[in-house]
């Protein structure tokens, strides 16, 4: 009977054996399986960010190009109004060294008159 019992539990234990690999086979494909999905799943994300990120890189440049083409314009609009602002203040300070040339004439004038009736 002993003997009976062993071979019994031996192939209980055996059996219990077999179904406990079966069932950590079928868990171990399981397991692959979502592993696969999931790897599938984020090269999708990965593509996705990816398209995402070459858009926003391309509207970035767009906008350095924006700002870039603004600042020119910026600059250009700057220069010709200084320019001008320079061009009217050298035209007042001719116009106001001309009045002065002539008073500076006309009072030497009149102080040669003056000189001329003194002396005479």
């Amino acid at each position: 009977m002993d003997q009976e019992l062993v071979q019994y539990l031996d192939s209980r234990f055996q059996s219990v054996n077999r179904q406990f690999q079966e069932f950590r086979d079928g868990m171990t494909a399981g397991f692959q399986e979502v592993r696969g999905e999931m790897t599938a799943g984020l090269e999708e994300v990965k593509r996705h960010h990816s398209v995402l990120f070459e858009g926003l890189r391309h509207e970035l440049q767009l906008v350095a190009e924006g700002l870039a083409m603004h600042i020119q314009v910026q600059h250009v609009q700057e220069r010709e109004y200084h320019d001008r602002q320079h061009q009217e203040t050298r035209a007042l300070i001719r116009s106001i060294y001309d009045e002065l040339r002539q008073q500076h004439d006309h009072l030497r004038q009149r102080v040669e008159n003056l000189e001329q009736k003194r002396h005479n």
